[in-house]
């Protein structure tokens, strides 16, 4: 293990790179997704309004997905700002998190075009294990003593805490989802003050170190 170890520790640039790319499509691919609306010629203002008011879902998805892989793309980065050495284990975890992200647009797509219970539920459980993978390697990544030397326990600790911030609060709405989709939708509104609740402990985190 010890000997992968070190093969493979002079490529792990080569990870946020790929990931990069590979996300970077994905955001492309969800505005692709957006239909454009079936106009005859000469069309009105008010008829052109009404399509476009029509496709308001396709809209909130691609704006939704668009902030949550955005999300998602910095504590990535972060995470590989201290992993500066890698196994096998981050390699696969690093191909899962991708394989989840690529899934993203199609599990928008269903939320889009119909908001129901279980639509709903759908695209909010892509998005929490989605970001429970990206958790699951950054946890894997300190117990295997793969980051920088000289990063504190609690620094790792509160960033692991902002990593299951987000599909904590995805895996809360698949629940309020049975009872109410509006509510269900509304809860990730709770990303905004969490995560800002979580960065000014990570910023007083550093200064004490």
């Amino acid at each position: 293990m010890a000997a992968d170890r070190l093969d493979e520790s002079n490529e792990t640039g080569r990870l946020p790179a790929l990931s990069d790319g590979v996300i970077a499509i994905v955001i492309t691919l969800l505005v692709l997704d957006i239909t454009v609306p079936d106009l005859p010629p000469g069309a009105s203002e008010s008829a052109i309004v009404a399509a476009v008011l029509a496709q308001s879902g396709q809209f909130v998805g691609y704006v939704l997905s668009f902030l949550t892989i955005g999300l998602y793309w910095t504590l990535h980065r972060r995470a590989f700002t201290y992993i500066d050495r890698h196994d096998r284990g981050v390699v696969w975890l690093n191909l899962l998190f991708l394989l989840l992200v690529s899934f993203v647009p199609f599990a928008t797509s269903v939320f889009s075009t119909a908001a129901t219970r279980l639509a709903v539920a759908f695209y909010a459980a892509v998005l929490a294990i989605t970001g429970l993978i990206l958790t699951v390697l950054w946890v894997y990544a300190g117990r295997q003593r793969l980051m920088r030397e000289g990063l504190g326990s609690r620094v790792v600790v509160i960033d692991a805490a902002r990593f299951l911030a987000t599909p904590a609060v995805f895996a809360l709405s698949m629940v309020i989802a049975t009872v109410s989709t509006r509510w269900a939708i509304a809860s990730w509104l709770l990303l905004l003050p969490i995560n800002g609740v979580l960065q000014s402990r990570l910023a007083e985190a550093f200064e004490s170190e």
